[in-house]
């Protein structure tokens, strides 16, 4: 018997892959602060103290600006004084009610005399109750007197000295300039160049030479501009400085 080899042609497997194209590309960006802010205070005054200096790093609830205090605590001195004259009266006429009460209901005092009771000491009553308010009024302006910080920041620019006025009507002044959170490149694009970025996208970041990665935070678009302003967290804080140029890709 002639044994023969038998070879079998197997027919290729056809791999069939599915390729996601995805939209590079690179532009120039800005190391900004993730927070900058000005802050200012809602009462009006004379500024007594400024406790800090620009590129001075804080912690939150440090006292960053005084203003004179001597207004304010006297204004909560004279709203305690109305607060006290008023309440013996109040405490008075809720007295005389109780008592038109109970006599009333012996039948012993009259339906015009009961509501008489009731009008003194509802008039004696908000009279102390304006007075109270006046109160915490007083107290809420006396603690804004202090500006403090409202989170871990670095202080970039004071905009008052002291002694000056400082006069908060139809708006806010302007006290001190601070910065908080940590570095984040920005870059500005035409809304058609920023194809392939989204929320959440990873990107590199190319910092004096070292590149890092970062994450895509905000996407803005600005109409009037026609440009999509793009935030991006940084993963490991390069040691750069605010202003400095970065080259983006993505």
């Amino acid at each position: 018997m002639c044994n023969k080899a038998v070879f079998y042609l197997l027919p290729p497997v056809l791999m069939v892959a599915s390729s996601i194209a995805q939209a590079t590309g690179e532009a120039n960006g800005v190391l900004q602060w993730e927070q900058k802010t000005s802050l200012s205070l809602p009462v009006s005054g004379v500024v007594k103290t400024i406790n800090v200096t620009p590129g001075q790093r804080v912690s939150k609830g440090t006292i960053l600006l005084t203003l004179d205090k001597r207004p304010f605590q006297y204004q909560l001195q004279s709203a305690k004084s109305r607060m006290a004259q008023y309440e013996p009266g109040r405490d008075e006429a809720r007295n005389e009610l109780e008592r038109a009460e109970e006599l009333y209901e012996r039948t012993v005092l009259s339906q015009v005399e009961l509501d008489q009771a009731e009008m003194n000491f509802a008039e004696k009553n908000a009279r102390y109750l304006e007075a109270g308010a006046s109160v915490d009024k007083a107290e809420l302006d006396l603690e804004h007197a202090e500006l403090k910080a409202p989170f871990d920041l670095i202080v970039l620019k004071n905009h008052v000295v002291a002694g000056q006025t400082v006069i908060n009507r139809l708006q806010a002044t302007p006290l001190i300039t601070v910065a908080g959170g940590q570095l984040v490149a920005v870059m500005s694009l035409p809304p058609g160049n920023n194809t392939g970025l989204k929320i959440g996208s990873n990107v590199d970041i190319s910092i004096a030479g070292k590149t890092h990665s970062g994450k895509v935070k905000v996407i803005d678009y600005d109409s009037s501009v026609d440009v999509a302003r793009i935030v991006i967290l940084i993963d490991d804080q390069p040691d750069a400085a605010v202003g400095q140029l970065v080259r983006i890709t993505w």
